[in-house]
């Protein structure tokens, strides 16, 4: 069979028995956190609670057969569902059944934009996100997710977000703890350690979300103050396109902002999962899988999908390692809401918030905060700005802010880039710096000056100015030798640069010469004039050539050499 148009189905094979086994029971898991976390969102929005069902139903499996990652789950996101509420809310409209058509038409106008933006190469743009604000992002996804599990653990509605803010909340409410939840919660949590422990192949959400169920109907756990699910909406959709006209041109608008939104946060989410797991993820095909997502969930009468953060941690700690985890969850899902609805009306809120919390506690990796402190404190920096941005301000802006101080340094340094003089190394042909190599000499009559980066419009004036200094340091010279070996751009300010250069060097009696330099560096050279301002024969292809030519026209010697 070519799987070319299926390129999701190649992540399902090399799956053995026992992996399949553990991906069904991780599937499921999925499924048991995913199912309130879809009623919620769907209530959000103002939606029938259903669709949010049917949108990680059809999103799910549809990005199992498309998607790249093999352990990313696709499902409703805060950040996307709080756009797609704000522009529903924009396009006035109240009525549950109108919110969900507009929804759907949102859903399915993300998918081909997602196709679209694929079949133009735009997932280069997930190169913006850095190893330490994976690191970092996954560590605040961590710490939010733990922190919103304490409303569920205890029973009291905190309405504080952040670090410190929802423990001062719960300080001054402690009377409203209920004891009882607590005290499920704390043993939820227990049991699914113990699992982990000394029991780790068994399905420990599974046993725990089953056990769960059943003592909340033997001793009717919501008389005794611990809230469950609730109803749980029965039905399956079927296939329904959209068909209001009204305020289309309000919803393809709300449409871009949200593809932005979902594809920056379902990246982030697909390639933090994939650093852990040493798997790689390809933006590009991300957009198919997340278009083939959106597109299914509108077809199906659901609202857009993405990379769900709190359920793929679920699977891979639960041991799911292919798109079988996404496949059972949907299909859970859909016996759920087709035929079992009603028992799960009894499962406690408190082991949901379990399940999320030891989730949440496997997502910390202390060990590569510390990797980034040997390698880098800037990057280590970076990585913590990350975490405590998705803390305080959310996931999206944490991340923004984080992607934006990296930006910032990147062309910090590439405005300021290293630079070096070269001598000859004893005994040796080959250049080296001299401040790496203190039994380097300077070749007599010559400076040679190595800029370790091409000029550009936003470093020329460093080129400039470190070009000057060397000038006036380098004393009764005959020759500037411009190293260009780490040159292979120029743009109109390099140009005006390098003649700058030429013209002072000029001025001082001082012959330029230029050695390196590659492709576009060499052409905008020829273009300019340059080639012909400095001389063909003062234009070489290392350094080393220009020294030996230096040496022979000392002695008289014509030179070919360029």
């Amino acid at each position: 069979m070519n799987l070319r148009f299926f390129p999701g189905l190649n992540n399902f094979r090399g799956i053995t028995r026992e992996s399949a086994q553990r991906d069904v029971l991780a599937g499921l898991s999925v499924a048991a956190v995913g199912l309130p976390v879809g009623l919620a969102y769907a209530a959000m929005m103002g939606v029938p609670p259903v669709a949010g069902l049917w949108a990680a139903i059809a999103g799910m499996l549809g990005y199992a057969v498309f998607g790249s990652s093999r352990t990313l789950i696709v499902g409703p996101d805060t950040a996307t569902c709080t756009l797609i509420a704000a522009t529903l809310t924009g396009m006035a409209l109240t009525s549950p059944e109108d919110r969900l058509v507009a929804a759907t038409g949102i859903a399915l106008t993300v998918g081909v934009g997602c196709l679209i933006a694929r079949l133009l190469r735009l997932g280069v743009l997930a190169n913006l996100l850095s190893r330490p604000v994976l690191i970092g992002y996954m560590a605040g996804v961590a710490v939010t997710l733990a922190l919103s599990q304490l409303s569920g653990l205890t029973g009291v509605g905190l309405r504080n977000a952040g670090l410190v803010h929802p423990f001062l909340e719960l300080s001054r409410r402690i009377q409203e703890i209920q004891i009882p939840t607590l005290c499920l919660g704390l043993a939820s949590c227990l049991l699914l350690v113990g699992v982990k422990r000394w029991r780790p192949a068994w399905p420990g959400p599974i046993l725990l979300v089953v056990g769960g169920c059943l003592l909340s109907w033997i001793f009717d756990f919501p008389s005794l103050g611990i809230a469950v699910v609730g109803e749980v909406p029965a039905g399956l959709p079927g296939i329904s396109l959209p068909v209001r006209l009204e305020g289309v041109d309000s919803m393809l608008l709300g449409a871009a902002g949200v593809l932005v939104v979902s594809f920056s946060s379902g990246i982030v989410t697909a390639r933090s999962f994939a650093a852990r797991t040493g798997e790689h993820v390809d933006p590009n095909r991300e957009l198919v899988g997340f278009g083939a997502a959106n597109v299914a969930a509108g077809l199906f009468q659901g609202f857009v999908v993405t990379g769900a953060d709190s359920r793929t941690a679920v699977g891979l700690v639960s041991g799911g390692s292919s798109p079988l985890v996404s496949v059972t969850a949907a299909l859970a899902l859909a016996i759920v809401v087709g035929l079992l609805s009603a028992p799960l009306y009894w499962l406690p809120q408190a082991v949901l918030s379990a399940i999320l919390l030891l989730a949440a506690v496997n997502l910390f990796d202390l060990k590569a905060f510390l990797r980034l402190a040997r390698i880098s404190r800037i990057e280590l920096a970076f990585g913590i700005l990350a975490a405590v941005g998705v803390v305080g301000f959310g996931v999206l802006q944490g991340v923004a802010v984080s992607v934006g101080a990296t930006l910032l340094y990147a062309m910090y340094v590439s405005g300021n880039p290293r630079d070096a003089l070269l001598g000859r190394l004893p005994g040796e042909t080959v250049l080296g710096k001299l401040h790496l190599n203190p039994d380097a000499q300077p070749v007599p009559g010559m400076v040679i000056w190595l800029f370790e980066s091409s000029v550009w419009f936003f470093n020329a004036d460093t080129f400039r100015r470190r070009a000057r200094e060397v000038m006036n340091n380098a004393g009764d010279v005959q020759w500037f030798l411009l190293d260009a070996e780490a040159m292979t751009q120029a743009d109109a300010d390099a140009v005006e640069a390098l003649y700058e250069l030429k013209r002072e060097l000029d001025a001082r009696n001082i012959t330029l010469l230029v050695a390196g330099g590659h492709g576009q560096f060499r052409m905008a050279l020829e273009r300019s004039g340059l080639v012909k301002k400095i001389g063909q024969d003062k234009i070489f292809g290392s350094p080393e050539q220009a020294v030996v030519a230096v040496e022979r026209w000392r002695q008289g010697a014509p030179e070919t050499l360029g």
